[in-house]
């Protein structure tokens, strides 16, 4: 999954206590299942020239939780504190050994690419459908179902 970053501050938090959070608005639940989170740090917020992916990481875990019970959370959310998040636990953030670009400006949101397309991508539109898979490369690898707690969040 590519995840955009809200700025400095979030991708601060995200290297220090290891995870990426999203409303549960944001995305269907059977998107949750994802190997990893790709973290796209949008121009406008990062004060850069074009907009970049420069860091990802393996998500070790997917659970549901409170906007108050992410720990960190300095900056308004969508909704108020009982507003229901995911949570993608991460492994190590590891750099890509060459960042992916955004030089014309697309919207980022949530993005899905298959692990290989994001492998080979320099750009952000290269992670859309336009650029075909190449032929017998394997999918890319998702979580269990069973691996996303979907209890309801404590009230």
């Amino acid at each position: 999954m590519i995840g955009p970053v809200r700025g400095p501050e979030h991708l601060a938090l995200i290297h220090r206590l290891g995870f990426y959070h999203v409303p549960v608005s944001a995305i269907a639940a059977a998107r949750t299942g994802v190997a990893f989170v790709a973290l796209y740090e949008p121009a406008s917020r990062f004060g850069a020239a074009t907009g970049v992916i420069r860091e990802y990481a393996e998500v070790l875990r997917v659970s549901r939780a409170l906007r108050r019970e992410l720990p960190g959370l300095s900056w308004p959310g969508r909704g108020d504190a009982d507003t229901p998040y995911y949570r993608f636990d991460l492994g190590p953030l590891l750099a890509l050994p060459r960042p992916i670009a955004n030089p014309e400006r697309l919207r980022v949101v949530f993005r899905f690419p298959a692990a290989e397309r994001f492998r080979r991508a320099a750009t952000i539109r290269e992670l859309g459908s336009a650029t075909p898979d190449v032929p017998g490369t394997p999918p890319s690898r998702r979580l269990p179902r069973s691996a996303v707690r979907e209890e309801e969040p404590r009230s």
